[in-house]
């Protein structure tokens, strides 16, 4: 077990999304990572002491990262892939870049479309900035064979003003250079890529069936066959989400930034939270044979609006956003918001997203 398993073992325990549950209030950036939430899959720093001195500044970014190989901090090493999912994850107006390496001569195990295996020695970096400026980087290697967070090792980094640096933070770190942008603790990294939330069961969110389904940049399901880096080609088609447009764009979304929670009811990853499944399985036929159909549309919801909590609610309610928990819970923060961790600020445009899907998509019988 690595450094982190203690504190690991004790995360793994906390559910991120039962209906029914009593949720500490939300932070900032938490991760995906999720992309992220978003695209994908970033969280609530709830460990962090916002009066941390920043110290020193640490090694250069090509010494602590091993991403960069010069001190430009720009220039990423041959190996490297850089990629973006195709839905991404809302990490409170950051962006991000992300990055990915696997040991020479090694696959993933693409056999189950839903349930990517990746190989020992696979690195992932994913950059938060804002206006410009390098927050934060977290970086996740797995270390051991098997499935799951604890045969992956997540170290977290925040840069210096200048950009030319970054110091690692364990214990997680508040208003990362006056943003308001939050570093979580390194043990609670689990707590989206772990056994406790219902994504991809190995952990990595942002890269698999769905995520990479797209044409959009130059790492892509295509190039993962051509570069030999897959057991088994995986195709766009498997991983096209059916529906109108704004079906595609809210299951999309809620498969980047609620999946790595709520994962599919289908028993291929642990039981989603709160028996609540929007993580969109790939291969669907028919809209109505996804998770989010068959737990979510027209499903009584354990949640009350505090404004009105003589009102039972259900999960998606078509044609009445007001009346979905869903759509209520994204749209506050504080006691009851969902995410539960990662932000601390409404995503808007997202909210938009699952409002028009609601009042207008097409829900069939």
């Amino acid at each position: 077990m690595n450094r982190t398993g203690t504190l690991l073992l004790m995360l793994v325990l906390i559910g991120c999304g039962d209906d029914d549950a009593t949720f500490p209030d939300g932070g900032t950036d938490a991760g995906e990572g999720t992309d992220s939430g978003i695209d994908d899959s970033g969280t609530d720093a709830g460990e962090a002491d916002a009066g941390i001195d920043s110290g020193p500044p640490g090694p250069a970014c090509a010494e602590a990262l091993g991403l960069y190989v010069d001190s430009t901090c720009e220039n990423v090493g041959p190996d490297i892939l850089a990629y973006s999912p195709r839905f991404w994850l809302w990490s409170d107006a950051t962006d991000k870049e992300r990055f990915i390496r696997f040991p020479e001569g090694s696959v993933i195990d693409t056999r189950n479309r839903d349930a990517w295996v990746f190989p020992v020695g696979t690195k992932i970096w994913k950059t938060f900035s804002l206006d410009g400026r390098r927050l934060e980087t977290r970086v996740m290697e797995k270390t051991e064979s098997g499935t799951g967070a604890f045969n992956w090792q997540f170290r977290t980094y925040r840069w210096s003003e200048d950009g030319t640096s970054v110091t690692e933070v364990v214990d997680g770190e508040s208003n990362v250079l006056d943003t308001g942008h939050d570093i979580p603790s390194q043990a609670m990294c689990v707590q989206c890529h772990g056994p406790a939330g219902g994504g991809s069961p190995d952990g990595v969110l942002g890269f698999g069936t769905i995520q990479l389904a797209h044409e959009d940049t130059e790492t892509n399901l295509a190039t993962l066959a051509e570069l030999e880096l897959v057991s088994e080609t995986v195709t766009n088609d498997e991983g096209a989400i059916p529906g109108d447009e704004a079906t595609v764009a809210a299951l999309g979304y809620l498969h980047a930034n609620c999946g790595h929670c709520h994962g599919p009811a289908n028993g291929a990853v642990p039981a989603p939270g709160g028996g609540l499944g929007l993580w969109v399985e790939a291969e669907l036929g028919d809209v109505t044979e996804s998770a989010v159909f068959r737990t979510a549309v027209r499903a009584m919801a354990g949640w009350r609006d505090p404004m009105s909590p003589e009102t039972a609610l259900q999960r998606v309610a078509p044609g009445n956003p007001e009346g979905s928990a869903v759509y209520l819970r994204m749209g506050i923060r504080g006691a009851g918001q969902m995410p539960q961790i990662a932000t601390e600020v409404v995503h808007t445009e997202g909210l938009e997203v699952i409002e028009e899907w609601i009042r207008n998509g097409t829900f069939p019988d």
